[in-house]
């Protein structure tokens, strides 16, 4: 609050988040007065200090997950969790620099434990896409990684957020003309906007149901 009222840093929440957190970013003010202090005591300035965004999977599952966590202390939790930069960092490690995740995260549940990836569907891809080419423009991208790749990544599960409905049906479609090494579950913000992640919103190829997070992979 004090850094918010001196103008240091900003803070906002989306009306669709029911765990209505806000979500603060440092300003202008905020990176100048930062950065002539980390210089003064001599310690390294971060790259791009305050030009660093928050992703969607922050907001479909970082959040949800921790509020669901604290809901549920002792059976739930949420117990690490890697944004973009550091979970291509993480890919790196693991030789696999040529996929491009939005997340990584291992996810505690009643004994059981789940580390997965996600990727979000950001819809078309491109200034100009056909009517009848949108419901696909851009889905083969989030599989083309793992295809090239040729073989399991160290994870329990790939997770993939589809735009919608029908997006998320081409998805799964693909997936049983094509399956990945890696187990795959598919969702779609609509239904995570409706439901915490943790609950019966993932659905495995070839399967009818949906399952639970914890049970992806399993």
């Amino acid at each position: 609050m004090w850094l918010q009222e001196a103008g240091l840093v900003r803070r906002e929440r989306s009306p669709e988040d029911r765990t209505h957190t806000w979500w603060y970013g440092i300003t202008a003010e905020g990176t100048d007065v930062l950065r002539r202090a980390l210089t003064a005591s001599g310690r390294p300035v971060p790259l791009r200090l305050g030009q660093r965004p928050s992703g969607m999977a922050d907001a479909l599952l970082f959040l949800p997950l921790i509020e669901v966590s604290r809901r549920n202390p002792g059976r739930c939790e949420l117990f690490q969790w890697l944004a973009t930069m550091e979970t291509s960092a993480w890919l790196r490690q693991h030789d696999l620099a040529q996929l491009r995740a939005d997340g990584y995260g291992i996810w505690l549940q009643d004994g059981r434990c789940l580390r997965f990836l996600v990727h979000v569907d950001r819809g078309p891809v491109g200034d100009v896409v056909a009517e009848h080419e949108r419901p696909a423009s851009g889905l083969g991208g989030l599989l083309a990684g793992y295809r090239r790749a040729g073989r399991m990544v160290p994870v329990g599960a790939v997770l993939l957020i589809a735009q919608d409905a029908e997006r998320e049906e081409r998805l799964r479609a693909d997936l049983l003309r094509g399956p990945l090494l890696s187990a795959v579950a598919t969702t779609r913000r609509q239904l995570l906007y409706r439901h915490w992640p943790d609950e019966q919103v993932w659905q495995v190829p070839g399967e009818n149901g949906r399952r639970c997070l914890i049970e992806v992979g399993s």
